[in-house]
């Protein structure tokens, strides 16, 4: 079935409006509206940033009836170049405090987390058992932007060395192989934050 994509209404909800396309795709009940994408932020934010915890994510899926399974690299929050996005460290480690009370929720959800290294072969592995993936990368290769930018967005598909993607500020693409390569990982070299990913 192909996904319907629902793209983000505002610059920082592009975690939210991606499980929004998620969750419209198993259940198409869910709305596609505003409202819900805000409903979705609200309780996925990590205060006193703007951005999405990914464990409030999966949380929130697994409310909805998903299965989700949570992958990281490492478990706690980190967010080293929180100077460009005008936070001060006080309110960066507020977050901290925020993003562990998520993970513990997620814990009490029985939602099942990973920890371990994740490579562009795994995501391969996964996309070719037809998951659903909701990945953080650097977009900055993939939206050909000046700036580098970490996001989630979805990766539903792997076909001839192309990636099939939502990315829910522009568009529904293919990227290719050695663009998507630079977009992993430069999510590390450039934006110095761990991969992470929700498998549906």
């Amino acid at each position: 079935m192909t996904m319907i994509p629902y793209f983000q209404t505002t610059p920082f909800t592009t975690a939210a409006a991606s499980l929004l396309t998620i969750l419209h795709h198993f259940q198409p009940q869910t709305p596609l509206t505003r409202e819900k994408e805000f409903d979705i932020w609200h309780k996925t934010v990590n205060l006193p940033t703007r951005a999405s915890s990914i464990y409030a994510l999966a949380t929130y899926a697994k409310q909805a009836g998903l299965s989700p399974t949570i992958i990281v690299e490492h478990l706690g929050y980190a967010f080293p170049d929180y100077r460009f996005y005008r936070y001060t460290k006080e309110e960066i480690d507020l977050a901290s405090i925020s993003a562990n009370i998520h993970l513990q929720r997620a814990k009490q959800e029985n939602i099942p987390i990973k920890q371990q290294k994740i490579t562009l072969e795994e995501v391969k592995k996964y996309l070719t058992q037809e998951k659903i993936l909701l990945i953080r990368l650097n977009m900055k290769p993939i939206r050909e932007s000046k700036r580098n930018t970490s996001n989630y967005i979805i990766v539903h598909g792997y076909a001839q060395n192309q990636f099939h993607c939502i990315d829910p500020a522009h568009t529904a693409l293919s990227i290719p192989e050695e663009v998507m390569q630079e977009a992993f990982n430069s999510l590390k070299t450039k934006k110095h934050r761990d991969h992470r990913m929700i498998i549906f």
